[in-house]
Order: C-alpha cells, then structure tokens, then sequence
C-alpha cells in the first residue's frame, strides 16, 4: 500500500512539475515576443504633406510586456499598406513610431507651416471639370495651362480723338503650360480627403488651389511671375490642371 502512495504522490508531483515547466515556459516565451509597429526609417524626415512611401516604413519591435496601451495608439507594421500613400499631417524624424491619431487629424490650419525657406502662397483659380481633385493632393506637384494671350496692333489714331487701348486677346489654339508648381492645399483641404473625412470635416472650394511660389526679397520667381501676369491679363480664369508623376515614380 505504501508503495502504491508512494507511487502516487510520485506521479502528482511529476503533473505539478510539468505544470509549472509549462507556466514558466510560456512566460518566458511571452517574455520574448514582440509587437512590430511602423516606424519612420533611418535618415528619413517627414514634412507635412509628404506622402509616406513604403521606403520610408520600418518595423520597430517592442516586447509585448513593455507595449502597454500603445498597441491601441499605434499602427501596427502588419497594416503598412495602409499608410504609403496617405500624406503626413506633421513632421516625423528617424525613429518615430507613426500614431493612429496622427494620421485622423486634418493638417495644421495655418498654411504657412507647409512652406519652405523663401516661399510665399499663391492662390490659383483652377477648372475642376479638368480634373478629379479628391485623386489631387497637397505635396503633389502640378503644372497649369492657360490660353496665350496676344495683343493685336490698332489702326492709327484718327485726329482729335483719343488713340485705342490695346486689349490682349486669346490667341486661338495656342497655350501656355506653366510648371511644376507644389500644391499647398485645395480649398480648405491641406491633406488627403481620407484624413478631412476622419475628421468630420467635408473638402469645400476646391476650385481654388493654393501653390508654393518662390519669392525673394519681395521679387517673385520668372515662373510665379508669368504666371501672376498670365491670371491678370486672363481675369483670373479658371486654368486647367496637369498632375505630375511622384519622385521616382514609374507608370505600368
């Protein structure tokens, strides 16, 4: 009898050691697993309005101990495709993990933050019927194209009255393109449409682009300035739109 006790208390003692192998086994195992989420990659900086593309996205692995409530706050590295493309409302450095808030929250409202050293704003009066603007995005470079205008020579001036103003008119088949020019917002919209949604907020205006132009010392750039010269002598018309292909970009 002593032996069959003997034998049990054994075998109870073998499961219960089984048992706390196994526990310690699989938190050590939870001890070593990681939770990837996207990260800006190495000598990589975002400015508002870039587009994320996937060269720019490293996984960042955290232990799963060490997440916390971060796994509810960031964009896990499974879900990168749905970050390339979409613009970023703010700056990232190398490094930085991209947060779900950050990519609900419409760009900052003051537009001068997205412009460079030595640029100005310059609004343009743009024919919608000419393109998509939800497919057209602040950061996407674009180029205008507006009918050349030519001024016609007058008869000479009949004695006593007073000579004719000159008045430009639309040279018939012919235009000029102007470009590339790097949109800043359309309308009210200063990021993609998806993140204008997320905020509860709906695109208005869209048929006034406004651009980045080049000005020093109070002197537009030749581009800015013809182009400023072409709207007035035009009235501000409305101008056609061409989309440029993204950085490095190639069609299929």
């Amino acid at each position: 009898m002593k032996g069959v006790m003997g034998l049990l208390t054994a075998v109870a003692l073998g499961v219960v050691g089984a048992l706390c192998n196994f526990v310690y086994l699989a938190q050590k195992a939870r001890d070593l697993e990681h939770i990837d989420f996207i990260g800006i990659a190495d000598e990589v900086q975002i400015n508002p309005g870039d587009k994320f593309k996937e060269s720019d996205l490293i996984p960042i692995s955290i232990p799963r101990p060490s997440v916390g409530n971060l796994e509810k706050a960031a964009v896990l590295y499974a879900d990168w495709r749905t970050v390339v493309g979409m613009a970023a409302t703010r700056s990232y450095i190398p490094g930085e993990i991209i947060l779900r808030q950050d990519l609900r929250t419409p760009p900052p409202l003051d537009i001068k933050k997205l412009l460079g050293e030595n640029e100005s704003v310059m609004w343009i009066p743009v024919d919608t019927r000419t393109f998509v603007p939800s497919l057209v995005n602040p950061g996407d470079l674009v180029s205008f194209s507006i009918p050349k205008q030519v001024t016609p020579a007058l008869p000479p001036p009949v004695e006593g009255q007073e000579p004719l103003a000159p008045r430009p008119q639309t040279q018939r088949g012919a235009i000029d393109t102007l470009g590339p020019f790097r949109i800043l917002a359309l309308g009210n919209r200063m990021g993609s449409s998806e993140v204008l949604r997320a905020a509860g907020q709906n695109a208005q205006q869209e048929n006034v682009m406004a651009i980045a132009v080049e000005i020093r010392n109070g002197v537009l750039s030749d581009a800015g300035q013809k182009l400023s010269d072409l709207l007035r002598v035009t009235n501000f018309q409305q101008v056609q739109v061409f989309l440029h292909s993204a950085p490095g970009g190639k069609g299929k």
